[in-house]
């Protein structure tokens, strides 16, 4: 019979240690996230994703990424 026990840890130290001690008594281990860090997870995504907010088009700033690319041959000796 399978039974699984909900284990909150203040740390990742206390998260190891408990984990370590369950596969060293040979128990199956499962790790996932609970549903309050998937939803922290997705708030963080949120956070740093978005449109670009400026005074140049898109155009512009097309050109401005090509121009400063610095792609020409260099003389390599191995």
């Amino acid at each position: 019979m399978t039974r699984i026990i909900t284990i909150e840890t203040q740390n990742d130290q206390d998260f190891d240690l408990v984990k370590g001690l369950a596969e060293r008594m040979g128990l199956h281990t499962q790790v996932g996230l609970s549903a309050i860090d998937e939803i922290d997870q997705k708030a963080a995504f949120e956070k740093f994703v978005g449109s670009w907010q400026g005074e140049e088009t898109g155009d512009e700033l097309v050109d401005m990424i090509y121009s400063a690319r610095n792609d020409k041959g260099r003389d390599i000796e191995l």
